[in-house]
């Protein structure tokens, strides 16, 4: 049966082609030429890509080729040891990019245009459905290189909160449906299931849209980023502990050493502000909410962040 269902899949008609990829501007190229300046790939950057799923159960892969969940939330930190500097580019859940497609028995079948977000659904939820995540935001920024993840789902929202004491913010949508403390306009600190509920409610909130929740998220990010600088800054041991206290709701391809050492580099660095790419949302044939990134724009940040203009 298996052998059978793989030829099946092999011999399946390939995907869509491919439109609008940046990767076909940067692709297998190091150093680039645009708009009359040559540009050369910043070797010393380390980028590690944040995810968000929404699987609610405990961290680990699960049966099948598809069961990976959907990665609500995305973050690419991009550490450069030449300039001190941290980059965070928030990318919206909906954009539109490649995706690598696997049929249900685990074979490449080739690649389809679709949400980001899908991206780790195809896999087994645990490294596979991050690699392939990875794999995506590489597309869809011109084949970059990203060299470690972290994928966290829903319950460690609350762990990591409580841990950093709460974060307090301002609340600009009614979450009272949720929690009657949540009311619009005031200001508390987040703790126990609060956190979950500021920055992955959508549809009961506001006008529903993720363009509304990603702008809660980052600021729930400018507060949680201070707390955790501050608590790494003042214990030694902070990154250690954070890690063994995430370890069974995380999968990462980080080893406890490493991810001390980047918290630590990171937070010894200056931090930017959170980007996130210009674009128009639109909605597909399916109903469901598209992003198309803006292709000047794509191209313009990939180039600040990612290379370093040739004298």
């Amino acid at each position: 049966a298996y052998y059978i269902g793989r030829q099946l899949e092999l011999a399946s008609e390939p995907a869509e082609a491919e439109r609008g990829d940046l990767a076909l501007r940067f692709a297998n190229e190091r150093s680039v030429e645009y708009g009359g300046k040559k540009y050369t790939y910043n070797p010393t950057l380390t980028s590690i890509l944040l995810l968000g799923t929404d699987k609610e159960e405990t961290a680990q892969a699960s049966p099948g080729f598809r069961s990976g969940g959907q990665a609500d939330f995305l973050m690419l930190l991009v550490l450069d040891a030449q300039h001190k500097t941290v980059s965070r580019i928030q990318i919206d859940r909906d954009t539109m990019t490649q995706l690598t497609v696997l049929g249900v028995l685990g074979n490449v079948t080739g690649t389809r245009m679709a949400q980001i977000s899908l991206a780790h659904g195809f896999g087994d939820g645990g490294h596979e459905s991050s690699k392939l995540t990875a794999q995506a935001v590489k597309n869809l920024l011109g084949d970059i290189d990203i060299n470690l993840y972290a994928s966290l789902n829903l319950d460690a929202i609350s762990t990591l909160n409580d841990w950093l004491g709460g974060v307090t913010v301002t609340i600009g949508d009614d979450f009272s449906q949720v929690d009657s403390a949540m009311v619009k306009g005031s200001t508390i600190r987040l703790l126990g299931p609060q956190a979950e509920y500021f920055v992955r409610s959508r549809m009961s909130v506001g006008d529903g849209s993720n363009a509304q929740r990603m702008i809660r998220q980052r600021q729930y990010l400018a507060g949680a980023s201070d707390l955790m600088q501050q608590r790494i800054k003042q214990n030694k041991n902070a990154a250690g502990e954070l890690f063994d206290l995430l370890s069974g709701q995380m999968v990462t391809n980080m080893s406890r050493g490493r991810m001390i050492n980047e918290l630590d580099r990171g937070f010894s660095y200056k931090m930017g502000n959170i980007l996130s790419l210009e674009g128009e949302h639109t909605q597909g044939a399916d109903g469901f909410t598209e992003f198309y990134a803006d292709a000047g724009a794509l191209t313009k940040l990939v180039l600040d962040i990612f290379y370093l203009p040739v004298e």
